[in-house]
């Protein structure tokens, strides 16, 4: 069954690539512990796409789409986002990304206008980076809040219990 690579960028597949042919939708299902059919639905929402199809159309998973997937599932499991939240965080983290690797190209550049660009993307990873901070934030101060009034509904009946006894 041959491979072919369908990535966002018209670059042609490292032959190593194609010779890996992936894993199938349902393997990359039951090892990341979703259905199938979530996978497809995030594919569907754009928040994970198969780096891989076969000629006949099948997804195929590589390492890398499973990393995405989980940090997906993390962002929803672990800090309770919705997918439209996961969505812009993912937007966001993939804009760092791309500010990292264009930092890093301009590293070495000394010139006037080279330095220029370097502070404004700078500036721009500073504020992603406390935009995301700050959707966290907002995140855990609501999962304190919650957490404190459990803690406080907790002590409430460890008083009446002693009240009774």
């Amino acid at each position: 069954m041959a491979v072919t690579a369908q990535r966002k960028e018209a670059t042609p597949p490292a032959k190593d690539e194609v010779a890996d042919a992936g894993i199938r939708i349902s393997d990359a299902a039951t090892r990341v512990g979703v259905s199938a059919r979530t996978l497809r639905y995030y594919e569907e929402l754009g928040l994970l796409a198969p780096s891989l199809y076969t000629t006949g159309g099948e997804r195929r998973y590589t390492p890398d789409d499973l990393v995405h997937l989980q940090r997906i599932l993390e962002l929803r499991e672990v800090l309770g986002m919705n997918l439209d939240e996961i969505r812009e965080f993912l937007s966001l983290e993939t804009r760092l990304d791309q500010l990292r690797a264009s930092y890093r190209a301009s590293k070495g550049a000394t010139s006037k206008r080279a330095r220029a660009e370097q502070k404004a993307t700078l500036r721009e990873a500073m504020e992603l980076n406390e935009s995301l901070a700050q959707q966290i934030g907002a995140k855990l101060a609501r999962m304190d809040g919650f957490r404190a009034k459990l803690v406080s509904d907790a002590q409430r009946c460890r008083e009446l219990l002693d009240e009774l006894e």
